[in-house]
C-alpha cells in the first residue's frame, strides 16, 4: 500500500480524484444518532468555508470549537480540509485522494506540483526553458528583415611612394631600348671590325704578293744579264717596285 506519493502532480489528482461527497457521507454516517451528529450540510459548508479562506492565515472563525463547543463530526471535515489548505489547495480545485506530502507550486500551464525542499531545484530547469523557447518564438515572430547596409563612402586615397616608383618604369625600358639599340650596332660593329681585318689582311697579302713579284724580277734580270747589273740596283729596284 502506498501511503505518500513524492512529486505529487496535478496530473495524479485528476487520475486519482477525491470523493468529496463520499468523504463527507462517511463522516455523517460515522456519527449519526450520537450527541456529535451533524446534518450533511452542515459537514459540506464546513468544508467549503475552509477551502475558501484566501487569507495566508486562515481564519480561526471556522474552528468548529469555537467558545467550548463539542462537534467531533465537524472537526473531523475540518481538519480534512485544513490539510488540503495548508499544502496550497484551495476551492474549484481537483483535489487527489490523498493529501500531498508537500505544498504545491503552481505551473505555468495552470497544473501544479508537490516537491520537497530537497528537489525544488526541478523547478527552475522546465520554467527557464519553457521561457527560453517563448522569448525565442517571440523573437521569430516580431524580428524584422535587416535593412541592407548602406555601401561605404570611399575615402580619398594617399599618395603612395610606390606608386611614383611605378611611374619611373618608362625610364628603365629606355634603357632598355638603348640596350637594344646597343645590341642592334654590335653585328655592325663586328662588321666593320672583320672588314678591316680582311683590309689588313688583303695589304698583308699584297706586300707578300709584291716582294715574290720583286724578287722574281731580281731574278729575271740577273738571269738575263749575267749578274752584270750590281745587286744595289736590284735593292732600289725593288724598293720602288714596293713603293
Amino acid at each position: 500500500m502506498v501511503y505518500c506519493i513524492d512529486r505529487m502532480t496535478s496530473d495524479y489528482a485528476e487520475q486519482h480524484p477525491l470523493d468529496v461527497d463520499g468523504f463527507i457521507e462517511s463522516v455523517y454516517q460515522e456519527f449519526a444518532g450520537s450527541e456529535f451528529e451533524e446534518s450533511r450540510e452542515a459537514l459540506r459548508n464546513i468544508w467549503t468555508a475552509v477551502l475558501s479562506v484566501t487569507s495566508p492565515c486562515g481564519d480561526a472563525s471556522f474552528y468548529p470549537n469555537n467558545n467550548g463547543a463539542r462537534r467531533a463530526a465537524a472537526m473531523k471535515v475540518w481538519h480534512k480540509a485544513g490539510d488540503y489548505w495548508r499544502r496550497g489547495l484551495r476551492i474549484g480545485d481537483t483535489l487527489p485522494d490523498r493529501v500531498p506530502m508537500c505544498k504545491i507550486t503552481r505551473l505555468y500551464d495552470g497544473g501544479w506540483i508537490a516537491l520537497f525542499p530537497k528537489d525544488m531545484h526541478l523547478l527552475s530547469e522546465p520554467s527557464t526553458k519553457q521561457e527560453v523557447v517563448t522569448t525565442e518564438a517571440r523573437n521569430e515572430e516580431i524580428t524584422p528583415e535587416p535593412e541592407p547596409l548602406p555601401e561605404p563612402k570611399q575615402e580619398p586615397k594617399q599618395l603612395d611612394l610606390f606608386a611614383c616608383s611605378e611611374k619611373s618604369k618608362p625610364k628603365r625600358k629606355k634603357k632598355h631600348h638603348h640596350a637594344q639599340v646597343r645590341r642592334q650596332q654590335q653585328p655592325q660593329a663586328v662588321a666593320t671590325t672583320v672588314a678591316v681585318a680582311a683590309a689588313v689582311d688583303s695589304n698583308t697579302w699584297l706586300k707578300t704578293a709584291g716582294y715574290l713579284a720583286a724578287a722574281s724580277v731580281a731574278l729575271l734580270v740577273i738571269w738575263q744579264t749575267g749578274l752584270i747589273i750590281p745587286l744595289g740596283l736590284i735593292g732600289l729596284a725593288t724598293s720602288g717596285f714596293l713603293k
